[in-house]
Protein backbone atom coordinates (compact mmCIF):
# COMPACT_ATOMS: atom_id res chain seq x y z
CA UNK A 1 0.00 0.00 0.00
CA UNK A 2 1.41 3.37 -0.92
CA UNK A 3 2.23 5.91 1.47
CA UNK A 4 0.31 9.28 2.09
CA UNK A 5 2.06 12.00 0.21
CA UNK A 6 3.29 14.96 2.04
CA UNK A 7 0.05 17.38 0.64
CA UNK A 8 -1.91 14.44 1.54
CA UNK A 9 -1.14 14.08 4.88
CA UNK A 10 -1.20 18.31 5.08
CA UNK A 11 -4.63 17.78 3.75
CA UNK A 12 -6.20 15.38 6.38
CA UNK A 13 -4.83 17.46 8.81
CA UNK A 14 -6.48 20.61 7.43
CA UNK A 15 -9.70 18.44 7.44
CA UNK A 16 -9.27 16.81 10.87
CA UNK A 17 -7.47 19.57 12.74
CA UNK A 18 -9.59 23.03 11.45
CA UNK A 19 -7.65 25.23 14.13
CA UNK A 20 -4.35 24.08 12.55
CA UNK A 21 -5.38 25.43 9.36
CA UNK A 22 -6.51 29.24 10.86
CA UNK A 23 -3.69 29.18 12.68
CA UNK A 24 -0.99 27.95 10.94
CA UNK A 25 -1.82 28.79 6.90
CA UNK A 26 -4.16 31.56 8.07
CA UNK A 27 -2.73 33.49 11.26
CA UNK A 28 -5.35 33.26 12.80
CA UNK A 29 -6.37 31.73 16.67
CA UNK A 30 -10.00 31.27 16.60
CA UNK A 31 -11.75 31.78 19.79
CA UNK A 32 -13.98 29.13 21.56
CA UNK A 33 -17.19 29.38 19.71
CA UNK A 34 -15.47 30.26 16.25
CA UNK A 35 -13.89 26.67 17.05
CA UNK A 36 -17.04 25.68 17.72
CA UNK A 37 -18.53 26.29 14.87
CA UNK A 38 -15.22 24.63 12.39
CA UNK A 39 -15.93 21.37 14.71
CA UNK A 40 -19.49 21.49 13.65
CA UNK A 41 -18.96 21.72 9.92
CA UNK A 42 -16.13 19.18 10.15
CA UNK A 43 -18.08 17.00 11.50
CA UNK A 44 -21.96 17.30 10.34
CA UNK A 45 -23.76 17.54 7.32
CA UNK A 46 -26.01 20.62 8.31
CA UNK A 47 -25.09 23.36 10.66
CA UNK A 48 -27.12 26.27 11.93
CA UNK A 49 -25.82 29.23 13.95
CA UNK A 50 -27.76 32.27 15.29
CA UNK A 51 -25.56 34.82 17.01
CA UNK A 52 -25.99 38.04 18.17
CA UNK A 53 -24.52 41.32 16.33
CA UNK A 54 -20.74 41.64 15.84
CA UNK A 55 -19.84 37.88 17.06
CA UNK A 56 -17.62 37.74 14.19
CA UNK A 57 -19.28 34.69 12.07
CA UNK A 58 -19.04 35.99 8.53
CA UNK A 59 -15.61 36.58 9.52
CA UNK A 60 -14.81 32.82 10.37
CA UNK A 61 -16.94 31.37 7.69
CA UNK A 62 -15.34 32.96 4.81
CA UNK A 63 -11.98 31.31 6.51
CA UNK A 64 -14.04 28.35 6.89
CA UNK A 65 -14.96 28.45 3.34
CA UNK A 66 -10.94 28.56 2.37
CA UNK A 67 -10.55 25.75 5.14
CA UNK A 68 -12.91 23.71 3.00
CA UNK A 69 -11.39 24.61 -0.30
CA UNK A 70 -7.57 23.35 0.75
CA UNK A 71 -8.91 20.15 2.85
CA UNK A 72 -11.32 18.88 0.18
CA UNK A 73 -9.69 20.14 -3.22
CA UNK A 74 -8.84 19.57 -6.19
CA UNK A 75 -12.63 18.66 -6.25
CA UNK A 76 -14.18 20.90 -4.02
CA UNK A 77 -16.83 24.13 -4.60
CA UNK A 78 -18.33 26.66 -2.38
CA UNK A 79 -21.02 28.19 -2.75
CA UNK A 80 -22.62 30.89 -1.13
CA UNK A 81 -25.05 33.89 -0.96
CA UNK A 82 -26.64 36.33 1.26
CA UNK A 83 -29.83 38.62 0.95
CA UNK A 84 -28.52 41.30 -1.04
CA UNK A 85 -25.42 41.61 -3.15
CA UNK A 86 -23.94 44.27 -1.12
CA UNK A 87 -24.19 41.96 1.52
CA UNK A 88 -22.33 38.65 -0.48
CA UNK A 89 -19.84 41.80 -1.82
CA UNK A 90 -18.71 43.75 0.85
CA UNK A 91 -19.22 41.44 3.91
CA UNK A 92 -18.35 37.47 3.41
CA UNK A 93 -16.20 38.18 0.35
CA UNK A 94 -14.19 41.31 1.81
CA UNK A 95 -13.55 38.77 4.71
CA UNK A 96 -12.59 36.21 2.44
CA UNK A 97 -10.38 38.32 0.58
CA UNK A 98 -9.11 39.16 3.40
CA UNK A 99 -7.92 36.31 4.87
CA UNK A 100 -6.58 34.83 1.42
CA UNK A 101 -4.44 37.50 0.75
CA UNK A 102 -2.76 38.00 4.34
CA UNK A 103 -2.48 34.53 4.17
CA UNK A 104 0.75 33.25 5.55
CA UNK A 105 1.86 30.55 2.42
CA UNK A 106 0.40 31.31 -0.81
CA UNK A 107 -2.74 29.94 -1.27
CA UNK A 108 -2.78 29.65 -5.07
CA UNK A 109 -5.63 30.25 -8.02
CA UNK A 110 -6.83 33.27 -9.26
CA UNK A 111 -8.88 35.18 -6.89
CA UNK A 112 -11.58 37.95 -8.11
CA UNK A 113 -14.20 39.99 -6.76
CA UNK A 114 -16.68 37.44 -5.78
CA UNK A 115 -14.91 34.13 -7.27
CA UNK A 116 -11.60 31.97 -6.24
CA UNK A 117 -10.54 30.01 -9.30
CA UNK A 118 -8.36 27.04 -8.28
CA UNK A 119 -8.87 25.10 -11.17
CA UNK A 120 -11.94 23.89 -13.06
CA UNK A 121 -13.65 21.78 -10.17
CA UNK A 122 -12.41 23.36 -7.61
CA UNK A 123 -13.27 26.87 -6.69
CA UNK A 124 -15.55 29.35 -4.35
CA UNK A 125 -18.17 31.32 -5.84
CA UNK A 126 -20.83 34.12 -4.82
CA UNK A 127 -24.44 33.56 -6.40
CA UNK A 128 -27.42 36.40 -5.91
CA UNK A 129 -30.17 35.60 -3.72
CA UNK A 130 -32.43 35.90 -7.30
CA UNK A 131 -35.41 33.48 -7.44
CA UNK A 132 -35.51 34.65 -11.13
CA UNK A 133 -32.20 32.87 -11.50
CA UNK A 134 -32.08 29.12 -9.66
CA UNK A 135 -30.87 27.44 -11.95
CA UNK A 136 -27.93 29.57 -10.66
CA UNK A 137 -28.16 27.15 -7.75
CA UNK A 138 -29.23 23.97 -9.10
CA UNK A 139 -26.28 23.98 -11.61
CA UNK A 140 -23.18 23.03 -9.24
CA UNK A 141 -22.51 19.96 -8.25
CA UNK A 142 -19.71 18.54 -6.57
CA UNK A 143 -17.64 15.68 -5.30
CA UNK A 144 -17.49 17.93 -2.01
CA UNK A 145 -19.29 20.98 -1.62
CA UNK A 146 -20.05 23.70 0.93
CA UNK A 147 -23.05 25.67 0.88
CA UNK A 148 -23.08 28.77 2.87
CA UNK A 149 -26.46 30.89 3.61
CA UNK A 150 -25.41 34.45 5.13
CA UNK A 151 -27.69 36.42 7.22
CA UNK A 152 -29.95 33.31 6.41
CA UNK A 153 -32.81 34.87 7.76
CA UNK A 154 -33.52 36.79 4.71
CA UNK A 155 -32.81 34.02 2.39
CA UNK A 156 -35.83 33.03 -0.10
CA UNK A 157 -37.74 29.67 1.12
CA UNK A 158 -37.12 29.12 -2.72
CA UNK A 159 -33.59 29.07 -2.80
CA UNK A 160 -33.16 26.98 -0.08
CA UNK A 161 -34.93 24.29 -2.38
CA UNK A 162 -32.80 25.44 -4.98
CA UNK A 163 -29.37 24.69 -2.80
CA UNK A 164 -30.39 21.45 -1.79
CA UNK A 165 -30.82 20.51 -4.79
CA UNK A 166 -27.25 21.76 -5.58
CA UNK A 167 -25.96 19.25 -2.50
CA UNK A 168 -27.56 16.07 -3.78
CA UNK A 169 -25.09 13.43 -4.56
CA UNK A 170 -22.27 14.91 -3.18
CA UNK A 171 -19.23 12.84 -1.15
CA UNK A 172 -18.76 15.49 1.24
CA UNK A 173 -21.56 17.71 1.69
CA UNK A 174 -21.65 20.92 4.36
CA UNK A 175 -25.10 23.26 4.37
CA UNK A 176 -24.23 25.79 6.96
CA UNK A 177 -26.72 28.70 7.81
CA UNK A 178 -25.67 31.89 9.73
CA UNK A 179 -27.11 34.83 10.79
CA UNK A 180 -29.00 37.33 13.80
CA UNK A 181 -32.42 35.38 14.33
CA UNK A 182 -34.94 38.58 13.46
CA UNK A 183 -37.94 36.08 12.21
CA UNK A 184 -39.42 33.31 14.64
CA UNK A 185 -40.76 31.64 10.66
CA UNK A 186 -38.75 30.87 7.77
CA UNK A 187 -36.14 27.96 6.82
CA UNK A 188 -34.01 29.40 9.37
CA UNK A 189 -35.83 29.45 12.50
CA UNK A 190 -37.03 25.86 11.41
CA UNK A 191 -33.78 24.89 11.20
CA UNK A 192 -32.92 25.14 15.23
CA UNK A 193 -36.12 22.59 15.65
CA UNK A 194 -34.89 20.45 12.84
CA UNK A 195 -32.96 16.97 14.30
CA UNK A 196 -30.54 16.70 11.02
CA UNK A 197 -29.12 20.22 11.84
CA UNK A 198 -26.33 20.84 14.54
CA UNK A 199 -27.13 23.87 16.44
CA UNK A 200 -25.38 26.56 17.66
CA UNK A 201 -25.95 29.51 19.59
CA UNK A 202 -23.53 32.69 19.96
CA UNK A 203 -24.82 35.41 22.56
CA UNK A 204 -23.10 38.83 22.80
CA UNK A 205 -21.95 37.45 26.33
CA UNK A 206 -20.21 34.40 24.92
CA UNK A 207 -17.90 36.76 22.83
CA UNK A 208 -14.21 37.52 24.44
CA UNK A 209 -14.79 41.41 24.45
CA UNK A 210 -17.97 41.08 26.60
CA UNK A 211 -17.03 38.29 28.77
CA UNK A 212 -14.19 40.66 29.99
CA UNK A 213 -15.95 44.38 29.30
CA UNK A 214 -13.31 45.05 27.80
CA UNK A 215 -11.71 45.48 24.07
CA UNK A 216 -9.72 42.02 23.47
CA UNK A 217 -10.33 41.12 19.63
CA UNK A 218 -10.84 44.23 18.00
CA UNK A 219 -14.21 44.25 15.65
CA UNK A 220 -16.25 42.28 18.03
CA UNK A 221 -19.05 43.31 19.71
CA UNK A 222 -18.76 45.22 22.91
CA UNK A 223 -19.41 45.59 26.45
CA UNK A 224 -20.74 49.83 25.83
CA UNK A 225 -22.82 48.08 22.55
CA UNK A 226 -24.43 45.81 25.39
CA UNK A 227 -25.36 48.68 27.32
CA UNK A 228 -26.04 50.88 25.42
CA UNK A 229 -28.84 48.52 23.43
CA UNK A 230 -29.94 47.65 27.43
CA UNK A 231 -30.85 51.24 28.55
CA UNK A 232 -32.60 52.27 24.98
CA UNK A 233 -34.62 49.16 24.88
CA UNK A 234 -34.89 47.44 27.87
CA UNK A 235 -33.76 43.56 28.35
CA UNK A 236 -37.24 42.17 27.50
CA UNK A 237 -37.65 44.03 24.21
CA UNK A 238 -37.15 42.04 21.27
CA UNK A 239 -34.25 44.32 19.59
CA UNK A 240 -32.22 43.19 22.92
CA UNK A 241 -32.95 39.64 22.43
CA UNK A 242 -31.88 39.06 18.77
CA UNK A 243 -29.08 42.16 19.23
CA UNK A 244 -27.47 40.96 22.04
CA UNK A 245 -29.05 37.70 23.18
CA UNK A 246 -29.30 36.19 19.66
CA UNK A 247 -32.18 34.73 20.41
CA UNK A 248 -35.53 34.64 18.46
CA UNK A 249 -37.91 37.55 18.29
CA UNK A 250 -40.87 36.71 20.56
CA UNK A 251 -43.17 37.19 17.43
CA UNK A 252 -42.43 37.82 14.27
CA UNK A 253 -42.81 41.43 14.71
CA UNK A 254 -43.89 43.54 17.26
CA UNK A 255 -44.97 47.39 17.72
CA UNK A 256 -42.51 50.01 18.47
CA UNK A 257 -45.04 51.82 20.58
CA UNK A 258 -47.31 49.83 23.18
CA UNK A 259 -50.94 51.60 23.54
CA UNK A 260 -49.69 51.50 27.31
CA UNK A 261 -46.88 54.25 26.09
CA UNK A 262 -49.72 56.26 24.45
CA UNK A 263 -52.58 55.91 27.40
CA UNK A 264 -50.02 57.25 30.07
CA UNK A 265 -49.45 60.50 27.63
CA UNK A 266 -53.05 61.12 27.87
CA UNK A 267 -53.67 63.99 30.35
CA UNK A 268 -50.62 62.76 32.14
CA UNK A 269 -49.36 64.58 35.31
CA UNK A 270 -46.22 65.84 33.61
CA UNK A 271 -44.32 68.91 34.01
CA UNK A 272 -43.98 70.94 30.99
CA UNK A 273 -40.47 70.89 28.75
CA UNK A 274 -38.58 72.52 25.93
CA UNK A 275 -41.25 75.15 25.45
CA UNK A 276 -39.35 77.13 23.13
CA UNK A 277 -39.03 73.74 20.63
CA UNK A 278 -42.08 74.43 18.52
CA UNK A 279 -42.70 72.46 15.46
CA UNK A 280 -45.97 71.52 13.01
CA UNK A 281 -45.88 67.96 11.38
CA UNK A 282 -47.84 67.28 8.11
CA UNK A 283 -48.82 64.30 6.36
CA UNK A 284 -50.59 64.77 3.34
CA UNK A 285 -52.90 62.42 1.76
CA UNK A 286 -54.98 63.99 -1.68
CA UNK A 287 -58.50 61.53 -2.13
CA UNK A 288 -59.16 58.07 -1.03
CA UNK A 289 -59.33 56.46 2.36
CA UNK A 290 -56.52 58.30 3.57
CA UNK A 291 -56.43 61.28 5.26
CA UNK A 292 -54.27 64.39 5.32
CA UNK A 293 -53.20 65.07 9.35
CA UNK A 294 -51.45 68.26 11.01
CA UNK A 295 -50.31 67.59 14.67
CA UNK A 296 -48.68 70.41 16.47
CA UNK A 297 -45.79 69.83 19.35
CA UNK A 298 -44.67 72.29 21.88
CA UNK A 299 -41.46 70.80 23.60
CA UNK A 300 -42.96 67.50 25.37
CA UNK A 301 -46.89 68.47 24.40
CA UNK A 302 -48.77 67.71 21.34
CA UNK A 303 -52.22 67.52 19.75
CA UNK A 304 -53.96 67.14 16.70
CA UNK A 305 -54.56 70.20 14.73
CA UNK A 306 -57.27 69.16 12.26
CA UNK A 307 -57.25 65.81 10.34
CA UNK A 308 -58.96 65.87 6.70
CA UNK A 309 -60.08 64.19 3.94
CA UNK A 310 -60.40 65.06 0.11
CA UNK A 311 -57.95 68.26 -0.02
CA UNK A 312 -55.98 68.66 -2.65
CA UNK A 313 -52.39 70.18 -2.37
CA UNK A 314 -53.42 73.86 -2.82
CA UNK A 315 -55.74 73.83 -0.47
CA UNK A 316 -53.53 71.72 1.93
CA UNK A 317 -50.67 74.18 1.11
CA UNK A 318 -53.61 77.15 2.16
CA UNK A 319 -54.37 75.58 5.41
CA UNK A 320 -50.64 75.08 6.43
CA UNK A 321 -49.50 78.53 5.89
CA UNK A 322 -52.49 79.55 7.91
CA UNK A 323 -51.29 77.22 10.65
CA UNK A 324 -47.43 78.60 10.54
CA UNK A 325 -49.27 82.47 10.70
CA UNK A 326 -50.80 80.94 14.05
CA UNK A 327 -48.19 79.99 15.43
CA UNK A 328 -44.75 82.53 14.60
CA UNK A 329 -42.44 80.81 16.25
CA UNK A 330 -43.14 77.11 14.71
CA UNK A 331 -41.49 75.44 12.02
CA UNK A 332 -43.62 72.84 9.50
CA UNK A 333 -41.94 69.53 8.63
CA UNK A 334 -43.48 67.70 5.02
CA UNK A 335 -43.21 64.43 3.79
CA UNK A 336 -42.35 65.60 0.24
CA UNK A 337 -42.37 62.27 -0.72
CA UNK A 338 -45.61 62.61 -3.44
CA UNK A 339 -48.08 65.47 -2.28
CA UNK A 340 -46.33 66.92 -0.31
CA UNK A 341 -43.51 67.84 -2.73
CA UNK A 342 -46.44 70.67 -3.97
CA UNK A 343 -47.25 71.33 -0.63
CA UNK A 344 -43.07 72.30 0.38
CA UNK A 345 -43.22 74.43 -2.73
CA UNK A 346 -46.08 76.31 -2.42
CA UNK A 347 -45.24 77.22 0.76
CA UNK A 348 -41.49 77.67 -0.02
CA UNK A 349 -42.63 80.57 -2.37
CA UNK A 350 -44.40 82.59 0.17
CA UNK A 351 -41.67 85.26 1.89
CA UNK A 352 -42.95 85.63 5.47
CA UNK A 353 -43.06 81.47 5.87
CA UNK A 354 -40.59 80.01 3.52
CA UNK A 355 -37.65 80.12 5.83
CA UNK A 356 -40.14 77.69 8.12
CA UNK A 357 -40.78 75.20 5.91
CA UNK A 358 -38.95 72.09 5.98
CA UNK A 359 -38.99 68.85 3.56
CA UNK A 360 -39.07 65.65 4.99
CA UNK A 361 -37.85 62.60 2.53
CA UNK A 362 -38.94 60.24 5.34
CA UNK A 363 -37.45 57.16 2.97
CA UNK A 364 -33.93 59.05 2.67
CA UNK A 365 -30.95 57.91 5.17
CA UNK A 366 -31.59 58.02 8.86
CA UNK A 367 -28.90 60.08 10.85
CA UNK A 368 -28.11 56.79 12.72
CA UNK A 369 -27.98 54.65 9.51
CA UNK A 370 -26.06 52.13 11.24
CA UNK A 371 -29.55 51.40 13.67
CA UNK A 372 -32.33 52.22 11.08
CA UNK A 373 -33.26 51.80 7.45
CA UNK A 374 -34.41 55.03 7.18
CA UNK A 375 -35.57 58.70 8.40
CA UNK A 376 -38.87 57.25 8.96
CA UNK A 377 -38.39 54.53 11.45
CA UNK A 378 -35.65 56.99 12.92
CA UNK A 379 -38.09 59.71 13.77
CA UNK A 380 -40.58 56.90 14.90
CA UNK A 381 -37.98 55.53 17.38
CA UNK A 382 -37.64 59.23 18.32
CA UNK A 383 -41.85 59.65 19.42
CA UNK A 384 -41.26 56.15 21.15
CA UNK A 385 -38.47 57.76 23.32
CA UNK A 386 -40.28 61.03 23.40
CA UNK A 387 -43.57 59.21 24.89
CA UNK A 388 -41.45 58.75 28.54
CA UNK A 389 -41.94 61.95 29.62
CA UNK A 390 -44.91 63.15 27.02
CA UNK A 391 -48.10 64.89 27.07
CA UNK A 392 -50.96 64.39 24.29
CA UNK A 393 -54.06 66.12 24.24
CA UNK A 394 -56.63 63.56 24.09
CA UNK A 395 -57.44 62.52 20.48
CA UNK A 396 -58.15 59.00 18.87
CA UNK A 397 -55.49 59.47 16.10
CA UNK A 398 -52.66 59.23 18.56
CA UNK A 399 -54.02 55.31 19.19
CA UNK A 400 -52.38 54.92 15.71
CA UNK A 401 -49.07 55.41 17.58
CA UNK A 402 -49.53 51.93 18.39
CA UNK A 403 -50.21 50.15 15.28
CA UNK A 404 -47.05 50.20 12.57
CA UNK A 405 -45.50 46.88 13.59
CA UNK A 406 -41.16 46.82 13.04
CA UNK A 407 -38.90 44.10 12.45
CA UNK A 408 -35.05 43.95 12.06
CA UNK A 409 -34.03 43.43 9.00
CA UNK A 410 -31.00 41.00 8.28
CA UNK A 411 -28.42 43.51 8.63
CA UNK A 412 -29.49 44.43 12.38
CA UNK A 413 -31.88 47.48 11.54
CA UNK A 414 -34.51 48.21 12.34
CA UNK A 415 -37.47 48.92 9.83
CA UNK A 416 -40.76 50.16 10.03
CA UNK A 417 -44.07 48.66 8.36
CA UNK A 418 -45.08 50.45 5.05
CA UNK A 419 -48.05 51.74 4.93
CA UNK A 420 -49.17 49.39 2.27
CA UNK A 421 -48.50 46.53 4.20
CA UNK A 422 -50.59 48.03 7.32
CA UNK A 423 -53.43 48.16 4.42
CA UNK A 424 -53.17 44.19 3.27
CA UNK A 425 -53.81 43.44 7.29
CA UNK A 426 -56.89 45.96 7.51
CA UNK A 427 -54.84 48.54 9.97
CA UNK A 428 -55.32 52.04 7.99
CA UNK A 429 -52.60 54.41 7.55
CA UNK A 430 -51.15 56.24 10.41
CA UNK A 431 -51.61 59.72 9.61
CA UNK A 432 -51.53 61.27 12.65
CA UNK A 433 -49.01 59.24 14.38
CA UNK A 434 -46.57 60.06 10.96
CA UNK A 435 -47.26 63.58 11.56
CA UNK A 436 -46.10 63.73 14.95
CA UNK A 437 -43.41 61.90 13.68
CA UNK A 438 -42.68 64.59 11.04
CA UNK A 439 -42.20 66.75 14.21
CA UNK A 440 -39.23 65.11 15.56
CA UNK A 441 -37.29 63.82 12.02
CA UNK A 442 -34.29 65.39 10.43
CA UNK A 443 -35.35 67.65 7.38
CA UNK A 444 -33.68 66.70 3.94
CA UNK A 445 -34.80 70.22 2.22
CA UNK A 446 -34.78 73.50 4.01
CA UNK A 447 -32.85 74.78 6.84
CA UNK A 448 -32.53 71.67 9.13
CA UNK A 449 -33.28 72.56 12.82
CA UNK A 450 -34.72 69.50 14.18
CA UNK A 451 -34.64 67.99 17.34
CA UNK A 452 -31.52 69.03 18.73
CA UNK A 453 -33.08 68.80 22.20
CA UNK A 454 -33.34 65.10 22.47
CA UNK A 455 -29.93 64.41 21.22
Amino acid sequence: MARPSQEQTLQARFRDDPAFFHLEVLGHEPWEKQLEISLSIRDNRNTAIRSNNGSGKTYHMAREALRFLYAYGPDAVVINTAPTWTQIENQFWRNLRDAYQKARYPLGGNLLKTKLDIDETWFALGIANDENNMEAFQGWHAKNILVIFDEASGISPKIYEAALGAMAGGSIVRFVLIGNPTQNSGPFFDAFRDPTFSKIHISAFDTPNVKAKKQVLPGLVTWDFVEEVRKKYGEDSDVYRVRVLGEFPRRASDTLISIDAVEYAFGADRELQNQDDEAIGLDPARFGDDDSAFVFRKGNAARVLEVINGNDTMQLAGKAARYLREFPNASIYIDIIGLGAGIFDRLREQPDIAGRVLGVNVAGKARDEKEFVNIRVESWSNVRDWLRDAILEKHDGFYELAQPKYKINSAGKLQLESKEDMKKRGVPSPNVGDALALTLSRATEGENIGIAWLH
